[in-house]
């Protein structure tokens, strides 16, 4: 008996980690009124505007609005949405930094407002299916549906090699 309840524990592991498996957390963000997603694992740290203090790098592409002092490191500041071909807008209370790690290197993104953690299944990820009127197309890695609107994964590999600082 006791033999039994332990299989049946372990069937029960396997099926919460057969679940957790199945699903993927990710940041939902807004971006000019647009729901974006980055994997968590990718996203260092979230950070209030308010204290940060940009300093200008001269003769830097446009979308590159600085650099501050995260601890002691030097963090470039970019804002995507030169990149993705989106209207600019400006900050508000909900605007925040996400720092990235993107290629063992720290980077961090304006946006608009966090919306949420949360997770999903991966079943529900598609790949790529129809354009949203981003950029080209290159820096989608998938659009899923969300709630009552799309949701649209970045393919941070492609954002990298676009930002090359």
């Amino acid at each position: 008996m006791q033999e039994e309840s332990l299989s049946l524990g372990a069937q029960v592991d396997q099926d919460e980690e057969e679940n957790a498996q199945e699903r993927i957390q990710l940041c939902i963000f807004e971006l000019s009124d647009r729901l974006f997603g980055l994997n968590i694992s990718d996203v260092q740290e979230i950070d209030d505007m308010e204290n940060a203090e940009f300093t200008p790098v001269p003769r830097t592409p446009h979308f590159l609005r600085g650099v501050i002092n995260l601890r002691g490191n030097i963090v470039p500041i970019v804002d995507i949405r030169e990149v993705l071909n989106l209207p600019l807008k400006s900050p508000s209370r909900e605007s925040r930094i996400m720092i990235l790690n993107m290629k063992k290197v720290r980077i961090g993104i304006l946006v608009d407002a966090i919306s949420e953690v949360t997770r999903i299944e991966k079943r529900e990820v598609q790949p790529e299916s129809e354009q949203i009127g981003i950029s080209d197309g290159q820096f989608i890695a998938n659009i899923i549906q969300y709630k009552d609107d799309f949701l649209v994964l970045l393919d941070l590999e492609n954002l990298y090699h676009a930002i090359q600082l």
